[in-house]
């Protein structure tokens, strides 16, 4: 099938594509994602309509990209944010632990898929749960309520707002999702134009405007800014275990609370997240203290 426009990028020295962009995908059966040994195919929906979008590395240090759909030029100019092509290389203060994590892993930049909407929807399903259900409540809300997408591959598009908002809670409920994800899912739909806005604010402002939409709490604005915006510094607090993780990363303390973490955070101010980041690239955990299943995310 001829794409609909194109475009081509050189590679940035240094620059990992894999790990920069493997949390653009929520599980492996992820109906807007597909990943390839040499590439993405990615789903998006745009003011100019919506678009499949496929980029692969390509021979002679390039990336390459080819888009279907009433959005593909504009889903085109997007491609480096999503990719973190527009992102410098990450820069900390000093410190041994990241110092080490960054000569470790210096191709790793931050996303941006610019879109706030879609990262609220996928967030708010990690709420306190494992990540294998959330990510199955994912791809049944988007095979359930997301329209097929254009292009060669078969993906679907993520749920449209004036569709969810619509949905009875009880639909999603019964898709698996737990009640108040259902009920913020539905206030998501309802917000989404004020929350798409939100891409355009301050990190501060950002976190306020989102936190007004019922269900959608700190660690869900926070998540959704870091992981999917390339916000470089939200600190993402009510997480069931990353306090652990960025204690025994930055100081070797197995254990530690949300104030804990933000102190040791403190000599990072305006790049909290860049650590976050670096720390989850490099699979940081600290020990567990039994073998019970853990629940890996937060609050909301």
């Amino acid at each position: 099938m001829t794409p609909d426009a194109s475009g081509c990028w050189d590679w940035p020295a240094p620059y990992d594509f894999f790990e920069t962009t493997r949390l653009l995908r929520t599980g492996r059966g992820d109906p807007t994602v597909r990943r390839e040994p040499d590439g993405l195919w990615r789903t998006t929906r745009l003011a100019s309509g919506p678009a499949t979008v496929h980029m692969r590395i390509v021979p002679g240090r390039q990336i390459a990209a080819n888009a279907w759909g009433e959005g593909a030029s504009e889903a085109i100019e997007q491609v480096p944010r999503w990719l973190g092509l527009a992102a410098p290389p990450m820069q900390l203060p000093t410190h041994p632990v990241t110092d080490r994590l960054l000569r470790d892993r210096p191709g790793v930049r931050l996303a941006d898929t610019g879109d706030l909407y879609e990262a609220l929807l996928v967030f708010t399903l990690q709420q306190l749960v494992t990540w294998n259900a959330a990510a199955y409540n994912w791809r049944r809300l988007v095979e359930t309520f997301g329209e097929p997408a254009p292009g060669p591959v078969g993906l679907r598009l993520v749920p449209d707002a004036r569709r969810l908002r619509h949905a009875a809670p009880d639909t999603l409920v019964r898709l698996g999702i737990n009640r108040p994800q259902a009920l913020t899912l539905r206030e998501i739909a309802l917000s989404a134009r004020g929350v798409r806005s939100a891409a355009a604010l301050p990190t501060d402002a950002a976190m306020r405007l989102l936190q007004r939409v019922p269900g959608v709490g700190p660690w869900t604005a926070a998540s959704a800014l870091g992981f999917r915006l390339g916000r470089p510094d939200p600190v993402i607090v009510g997480d069931a275990s990353l306090p652990h993780a960025m204690a025994w990363a930055l100081a070797g303390e197995p254990r530690a609370s949300d104030a804990r973490m933000i102190e040791l955070l403190g000599r990072f101010r305006g790049q909290a997240f860049v650590v976050i980041r670096l720390v989850h690239a490099a699979r940081i955990e600290a020990p567990r203290r039994s073998h019970k299943r853990q629940i890996v995310f937060g609050r909301h």
